[in-house]
């Protein structure tokens, strides 16, 4: 799982220079699901988050900030739905006596 879907991007490279391939011998997860992270090859399997509803969120604390409305930080945690979007870049896990007859 990377930090961001660029790093996953990262991940695909480091994986090929090392003679690995993605999902063949490693599963790779991105966050954010940017564009055109179905174009990579494989399409990036990525959690989709909001950005637009975490903007508008954000805005409308500080928009109520700055006109005094509340003077101190919110004290409740604001949570969005995520979304895990599948595409090509996981497979499942090998099973274990896969796992044993190839070690």
């Amino acid at each position: 799982m990377a930090g961001n879907d660029l790093m996953a991007l990262g991940c695909y490279d480091a994986l090929t220079e090392r003679g690995l391939s993605c999902p063949g011998d490693m599963s790779v997860v991105g966050f954010n699901d940017m564009p055109f992270a179905d174009k990579f090859n494989p399409p990036l399997t990525t959690v989709r988050i909001p950005h637009y509803e975490m903007g508008r969120r954000a805005a409308g604390l500080l928009l109520e900030r700055l006109a005094g409305e509340d003077g101190s930080a919110p004290s409740d945690d604001i949570v969005l739905p995520v979304e895990l979007v599948q595409r090509a870049s996981t497979a499942p896990a090998p099973s274990r006596r896969a796992r044993r007859a190839g070690s």
